[in-house]
């Protein structure tokens, strides 16, 4: 980023002083992000953007939202993608709706109605925002790996703690081979997502390339996350549904993220895709 931007937007984001938000998907543009609608058209020395965006998260609490447009019909993800910031209170910037999800989470549908910006609000070079935006995303899906572990892990600890106070037909859950493949199995699928974790992320620290560590991990740890949830809230029975319990919410929470930052689906075709071109 320049100077500029960086005393307006990095600089009080990295102290805590803004919050941002990042709008990339479409109605029509969800997977495949080099089918973005959203224009934005040099106008003399501003750019003057127009189109929607869906599932943008925290849009309501941002103070900037760093927003992906179509610069270059023709080029698209070639060089046709640029990167924008756009402030809160922008004219032309509407909040359309919020949308009530699983898991209580509400992303935005955002509309762009002539919003008119500076050339000092293109964020890096006109024409590459393609790049930056798998790096970003290659980014939350190591994320989501460290999130399934820590939720996955949460549950094990009740699993365990449970299965060595619970008695049935006077025998304690611990005691029952069934619950001790339960909790074996959970342990077992955690380190594996924790390790795959660990590894991405030090690949990422020490510059390398871990798109394909990435897609990996996001579908093994989602789904990881999902069983061990499951299993939890088997084993614990009637109450693994109540609300006093955070298991249905953990549950309901991890769903969404087999879906969100690519559905596992599409990953699943990457990672194939990948070694079949090798």
């Amino acid at each position: 980023c320049t100077p500029v931007q960086r005393e307006r937007y990095l600089l009080p984001y990295a102290r805590g002083e803004k919050r941002s938000a990042i709008a990339i998907s479409e109605p029509g543009a969800g997977s495949d992000p080099a089918a973005l609608q959203t224009t934005a058209v040099k106008t003399g020395d501003q750019w003057v953007i127009n189109g929607r965006k869906i599932w943008i998260s925290r849009a309501h609490l941002a103070d900037f939202i760093i927003v992906m447009a179509l610069t270059d019909k023709e080029k698209r993800a070639r060089g046709g993608i640029t990167a924008f910031l756009v402030d809160k209170g922008t004219p032309g910037l509407i909040l359309q709706r919020q949308i009530p999800v699983i898991g209580g989470h509400a992303p935005w549908e955002l509309v762009f109605e002539d919003v008119t910006l500076s050339d000092s609000q293109v964020l890096g070079q006109v024409g590459q925002g393609f790049a930056p935006m798998q790096l970003r995303l290659t980014v939350r899906r190591l994320e989501i790996g460290s999130w399934c572990v820590g939720l996955a892990q949460r549950c094990l600890d009740m699993m365990v703690d449970y299965a060595k106070q619970r008695v049935t037909f006077g025998q304690r859950l611990a005691d029952r081979q069934a619950i001790q493949w339960f909790i074996a199995d959970s342990a077992t699928d955690i380190h594996a997502a924790r390790l795959m974790t660990y590894h991405g992320a030090w690949k990422f620290d020490h510059g390398e390339d871990v798109r394909q560590e990435a897609s990996m991990l996001k579908v093994f740890a989602t789904e990881m996350a999902t069983r061990v949830a499951d299993r939890a809230m088997q084993m614990h029975g009637g109450m693994g549904m109540s609300k006093e319990l955070p298991l249905e919410f953990i549950y309901r929470r991890l769903r969404p993220m087999r879906i969100f930052e690519g559905p596992t689906e599409v990953h699943r075709w990457v990672i194939a895709r990948t070694l079949l071109k090798a």
